[in-house]
């Protein structure tokens, strides 16, 4: 539930979930970060950011594991988010 930029390095975590085949054979991966079309970005750093995420997919070919949504600004949207992950024992990180 962040904006992608450099410093929350979401993109980063992205990567090393994608190089680790252990926790891919175990799990899979939700982000819901920024903007995944970057058209809908003035941003620079962010651009750059979302370019690098679709690479990384694309890369290490995670189009199976791996879901990527856009920010969510709907409170009632993003409750119903972090019920689905508790149901489902996921696990949840935030980017500060």
């Amino acid at each position: 539930m962040a904006r992608l930029d450099r410093v929350k390095d979401i993109t980063g975590l992205v990567e090393a979930f994608a190089k680790c085949a252990k926790l891919r054979e175990l799990a899979n991966l939700v982000v819901v970060a920024g903007y995944n079309d970057v058209k809908k970005s003035k941003d620079r750093e962010e651009i750059a950011e979302i370019e690098k995420m679709h690479e990384l997919i694309k890369t290490h070919k995670l189009f199976r594991q791996f879901r990527w949504i856009s920010a969510q600004t709907n409170r009632a949207r993003n409750g119903e988010l972090y019920r689905y992950i508790v149901d489902t024992h996921g696990a949840f990180v935030q980017a500060m």
